[in-house]
């Protein structure tokens, strides 16, 4: 097999060199272009989702309006939001009092290097249009999450603030795996635009603005998680900032990581089932985290999620980025959770009626169908799993309440409940009957012995 060695790069199936070439070999392979394509730089984490996970959802990973970073630039249907973007730059130079843009571009392109360097697949843009990329949707960003932290930049004509809908709707998609820009690209122009009187941290700016995005009571934004945060790595992304602070309580991550000496565990049954054993289910109380489950004396106290007809969209971005981040995998954890319990619509129902899931998606069985793909072709990890305490505790009380197949009598046999106590009750009849005849015949026994 012959290598291509006069300086330029062939494209496959070139002919190869004269006189380097096997009279057999018909193909031949540019090593420069086997370079380009599969070296990868060890300290890329914007990746592209892989095929086993998007073959479940393909629609869920990819940007429906805007597009950020490389992967989904230029798509024809998301050209539309760059009418935005430019908008929205040529606002932040105009309150800036600044001609134009240079500043930026040339910071940007001293950056380059190192923002090539995030993406796991090779970037094929020049530089020029990778900066641009990086200033446009950098400066798109860090000023729509300061026009939501600030009612006073808010332009009345703008659509995203205009429309509710549209906002959010741009905001679950700062929040895909493949729509990312390196976290400390849009830290650097943050810090290039701040005002005097703009004293919020841009972490925090953000925190606040997807907390209204992510299921459930959101994440918390305050001092009490400040400890947690510095044991985590540094910020890569936006999806990545909102991963690391959207957490247990404190109380839930201490214990969690006290040592367990066993750690072997089994998936608990679905809700119908637990509630055949006698175990209830309520809605926690509180501004809890979505995470904050509690079993306690045969009681679920499980906070309330609310599933929207995007909230899977959500779920599958975060478990893709926790399936190859290292680190806790709370995301994860709880849906696989929820899968347990979720079934059938029955089960949906059940959680439902105890509001614990409010369901603006359709049907119960389309939030059951939901929750069990959710998992398809994702590894969880037995050792680290954040439940697995839970699950003991609850196949404990399942074991030591009803025996098995007491659970499968009743349901095999038994339509209803009153079946139930009415064939309890008879049965206790014939007992008392057969009990009251042989006393009987143990009375007649004894007074005809005494004849």
């Amino acid at each position: 097999m012959a290598v291509a060695t006069n300086g330029k790069e062939p494209s496959l199936g070139e002919k190869p060199v004269e006189g380097m070439a096997d009279e057999k070999d018909e193909i031949c392979i540019p090593m420069a272009m086997l370079h380009r394509k599969f070296s990868r730089s060890p300290d890329a984490f914007i990746f592209r989702v892989p095929y086993q996970l998007r073959q479940v959802n393909e629609r869920a990973y990819e940007p429906r309006v805007i597009s950020i970073g490389p992967y989904h630039r230029g798509k024809a249907h998301l050209r539309a939001m760059e009418i935005h973007k430019w908008s929205y730059l040529k606002m932040l130079l105009q309150r800036r009092k600044e001609d134009s843009p240079v500043r930026y571009v040339e910071a940007m392109r001293n950056e380059e290097k190192a923002a090539r360097s995030c993406y796991a697949e090779t970037v094929y843009m020049s530089t020029q249009e990778f900066v641009e990329m990086l200033v446009l949707d950098g400066c798109f960003i860090i000023e729509l999450i300061r026009k939501f932290a600030c009612d006073e930049l808010k332009d009345e004509h703008d659509d995203l603030f205009k429309r509710n809908f549209n906002l959010s709707i741009v905001g679950q998609e700062l929040l895909l795996v493949e729509n990312q820009l390196p976290f400390f690209v849009l830290d650097q122009l943050f810090k290039m635009t701040k005002t005097e009187n703009e004293e919020e941290a841009f972490n925090h700016m953000a925190l606040r603005f997807f907390s209204g995005i992510v299921p459930g009571p959101g994440i918390r934004v305050g001092n009490n998680r400040r400890s947690v945060r510095k044991k985590r790595k540094c910020i890569l992304h936006l999806l990545g900032l909102v991963q690391a602070n959207w957490l247990p309580s404190p109380e839930g991550i201490k214990r969690s990581e006290q040592p367990v000496t066993d750690r072997k565990w089994n998936f608990i049954r679905s809700a119908k089932e637990l509630l055949d054993v006698g175990i209830k289910f309520k809605k926690a109380s509180g501004e809890n985290s979505l995470f904050d489950i509690k079993f306690e004396k045969g009681r679920f106290q499980i906070p309330t999620l609310t599933i929207y007809h995007d909230s899977e969209r959500i779920f599958r971005n975060f478990i893709a980025y926790e399936q190859f981040n290292e680190g806790p995998t709370y995301v994860m954890d709880y849906t696989r959770f929820m899968d347990c319990l979720i079934n059938y619509g029955d089960d949906v129902a059940l959680l439902s009626h105890s509001g614990i899931i409010v369901n603006w998606l359709g049907s119960n069985e389309e939030v059951a169908h939901m929750f069990n793909k959710l998992n398809d072709f994702v590894y969880l990890s037995t050792s680290n799993f954040y439940y697995s305490e839970l699950f003991n505790d609850v196949n404990k009380y399942c074991r030591g309440r009803w025996t098995l197949w007491k659970i499968k009598l009743r349901n095999k046999y038994f339509d209803t409940p009153w079946d139930w106590v009415l064939t309890s009750i008879i049965a206790g009849a014939i007992l008392l009957l057969l009990t009251l005849v042989q006393t009987v015949f143990a009375v007649l026994s004894y007074f005809k012995q005494g004849n």
